[in-house]
């Protein structure tokens, strides 16, 4: 099953993004061993990252792309996801909403990860550290 790897989930959930099959949306970088355990709150974060990017980021664009690239070093896998061609942000967001909080819940709390937002003015950039031994059972 694609799914059970990091980059295979990654698949799975933005594959209804026509993005995805267009090229917009590239998936790069050393491949780890997913099961249930992370990929259920990873499952929520791509979710909400995308479903953003489409409504305010690169996603709404006809030119944005996003790049997804994932390194391992160690015990860790950083994952990067860095939208170009989206409308220029101009500031952060004034508040955090549902979303932001699921994010936060999901890598900090139920993965025992990190998370950093970056709002370039080019567009979102987040990277995700999280020890590979909390992605699989």
């Amino acid at each position: 099953m694609e799914g059970s790897t990091l980059h295979g989930m990654m698949r799975e959930m933005l594959r209804p993004y026509p993005a995805l099959d267009a090229g917009r949306i590239l998936i790069d970088g050393d491949d780890v061993a997913i099961d249930d355990r992370g990929a259920t709150p990873l499952a929520l974060v791509y979710h909400e990252l995308a479903t953003n990017s489409a409504k305010y980021g690169a996603l709404s664009a006809p030119d944005g792309r996003i790049g997804i690239t994932s390194s391992v070093t160690g015990p860790n896998v950083s994952i990067a996801w860095v939208e170009q061609g989206g409308p220029a942000i101009l500031s952060p967001p004034a508040g955090s909403g549902f979303g932001t909080r699921l994010v936060e819940m999901s890598i900090v709390k139920q993965l025992d990860g990190t998370i950093d937002r970056q709002w370039k003015n080019e567009g979102l950039a987040i990277r995700l550290t999280l020890q590979t031994k909390r992605l699989v059972r």
